[in-house]
């Protein structure tokens, strides 16, 4: 079916008919003219190039140009929608190492980016197969959660850098740990489908690979390991200057490939080990091995592109725009080359509305609340430009009405701090101006905790509006949806019902908080101050006997009524003041112990 995106040019076609109707009155005056001059056999005589039929019949090739041309403008496409299918394929954690040593130059233009172009050949050639992503140094966190979508794969494959991690070192074993937990619930209930490849120089600084590799064995997950590097080692250009890296006695650091280590692992692993050359970077082999991996059925929802057809239309508009030209004209030249400017102006103008245009129509279909179509028009929009924050951040929202909550998270992510907290289906020009209006700072912190929130993942919800609040600590909405999570969190821990889900929500809060360059022990620091912070409100129920039978006897009518727990005007105003006076006197406290943290988790080697 065609579907034309800029249809206000098909408007253009209209105008074929005055064409011929001013042409018609064009020649009837012009003849008229010609008969005034005398005999108009004379006149014919006097002439001979003078033809009535060649005249119609270039009105008519430029006639039919026209109609083509504004079709062509009009931007005719073909295909573009959400289509869930049963898929069949694997699932495969990459686990790429960035630390340092990773930037030695025995591939070039360094190991990091000679290795992210050979994942993103690797997902060039996969068929079905579900892929993650994971970044290592001396802690490792999942960049890319399993997926079927290679764009964004690669959108995230370029973004890794060894930044990306904020401590350095080689944990090989922490990496395959990531990687098993990072698998999904489906694969985790089968054996033999699932696969981790981990692409490193093996210089392991931190811990037990092996013993991490057995574990995967035993849970039906194969190890593959790809060496970087060579035994002979090359030195660490480090610094804008591009100095070479010293230890601390002042030594130029040579990093060496591993090859023993990583065939320990792949053989612990059941897998196989790779060296990496410089033509052929060794996947080829693995990838033969994927293949034999057993195929697990799940369910995916995939976007079909719509394909331009415009390049065809415009194609047969100049084909009948050269026979006009053509037709008794002898200045053909200067004439195509003003036509063809003019298309290219045209068009270039009509193409880079479109995206906005697209925007806008989702909008409307979002409005109407049919979040389905509103998602094809964002997805539409961030293919012309896939940066587009308008369409990134109301495709986030969408995402959440049509409860895909952990696509959402990764667009929200992705984005990042260029976006704000702007009202749900608006343009990114008019969110400018409310942002601007309302001085509120970009920060993504609070529309990450609403995901997390529609998720149920209360404890990681908790965290990102926390750091929404120490960055902007006057924002009530994040404050109110910070007690609403709190509380819910709460409710959860005293009725067990996060008992099967708090491993999993720990692990999803470190990923977090690695990616918000913090480190576990922070973790267990701000724990403790949560515990504070529940144990003076348990002193103050204690001080005040009646408000807690009220509190207790308003929680068993919501029990009974079966309803969602709600928060008197009292207690939330009570809530505020005490986390407002717990914000004041932490957050220079916070920031001290975290700078400590980072010095005292520093690896004696940095590489």
């Amino acid at each position: 079916m065609i579907h034309f995106a800029q249809a206000q040019y098909l408007l253009l076609i209209l105008l074929i008919p005055f064409f011929f109707v001013g042409y018609a009155l064009f020649r009837k005056g012009r003849n008229r003219k010609i008969a005034k001059l005398g005999n108009p056999e004379i006149v014919a005589a006097l002439m001979p190039e003078r033809s009535r039929a060649k005249g119609w019949v270039r009105i008519s090739f430029f006639a039919v140009a026209w109609f083509f041309f504004a079709i062509g403008l009009a931007r005719p496409q073909m295909g573009a929608k959400l289509k869930e299918s049963n898929r069949k394929g694997a699932e495969i954690m990459i686990a790429l190492d960035v630390s340092n040593s990773m930037l030695a130059q025995d591939y070039y233009p360094n190991r990091l980016e000679r290795a992210k172009l050979a994942i993103s050949r690797l997902v060039d050639k996969l068929q079905g197969d579900r892929i993650g992503l994971i970044v290592f140094a001396g802690q490792s966190f999942v960049q890319l959660p399993i997926t079927t979508d290679y764009v964004s794969a690669k959108i995230f494959l370029n973004t890794i850098g060894t930044e990306s991690v904020p401590v350095q070192g080689t944990a090989l074993g922490e990496a395959i740990s990531t990687a098993i937990k990072s698998f999904s619930s489906e694969a985790q209930m089968q054996q033999d489908n699932k696969a981790i490849i981990l692409i490193t120089d093996g210089e392991n600084h931190e811990d037990d690979a092996v013993a991490a590799a057995r574990n995967a064995a035993e849970l039906g997950i194969k190890v593959f390991c790809v060496g970087v590097g060579s035994p002979e080692g090359k030195p660490i250009p480090y610094g804008p200057n591009g100095d070479l890296m010293k230890d601390k006695e002042g030594n130029i650091v040579v990093t060496k490939l591993n090859e023993k280590i990583l065939e320990e692992v792949a053989t612990a692993g059941n897998g196989a080990y790779v060296r990496a050359g410089n033509a052929e970077f060794g996947l080829n082999p693995i990838i033969d091995d994927l293949r034999q991996l057993q195929e697990q059925q799940f369910k995916s929802v995939v976007f079909e592109d719509f394909e331009e057809q415009y390049m065809y239309f415009f194609a047969i508009a100049l084909f009948f725009l050269l026979l006009e030209f053509l037709v008794g004209n002898r200045r053909v030249g200067k004439k195509m080359f003003v036509v063809l400017i003019l298309l290219g102006t045209t068009f270039g103008s009509a193409y880079a509305q479109a995206d906005r245009k697209e925007v806008r129509k989702g909008n409307r279909y979002f409005k109407k609340e049919n979040y389905k179509e509103a998602e094809v028009e964002y997805r539409k929009a961030l293919i012309k430009d896939s940066l587009s924050i308008a369409g990134n951040y109301n495709l986030a929202n969408t995402l959440m009405h049509n409860e895909d909550a952990a696509n959402a998270e990764l667009i929200y992510a992705k984005v990042g701090d260029t976006i704000s907290k702007i009202p749900v289906g608006v343009d990114w020009e008019e969110g400018s101006v409310i942002v601007e209006k309302n001085s509120i700072a970009p920060d993504y912190y609070h529309n990450l905790g609403n995901s997390y929130l529609a998720q149920k993942k209360y404890q990681v919800a908790v965290e990102a509006y926390k750091n929404a609040l120490r960055r902007n600590p006057g924002d009530g909405q994040t404050r109110e949806n910070y007690i609403y999570a709190k509380k819910k969190l709460e409710d959860q821990q005293n009725n067990g019902g996060g008992g099967g889900n708090d491993q999993q929500n720990q692990d999803q809060q470190q990923n977090q908080q690695n990616q918000q360059n913090q480190d576990q022990d922070q973790d267990q620091n701000e724990n403790q101050n949560q515990n504070k912070d529940q144990n003076r409100n348990q002193d103050n129920k204690q001080n005040n006997p009646d408000q807690e039978k009220r509190d207790n006897k308003q929680n068993e009518e919501q029990q009974n009524n079966g309803s969602e727990p709600k928060i008197t005007p009292q207690a939330a105003q009570q809530m505020l003041q005490a986390i407002q006076e717990k914000e004041n006197q932490t957050q220079e406290k916070v920031k001290e112990e975290k700078a400590k943290l980072l010095k005292s988790r520093q690896k004696e080697k940095n590489w």
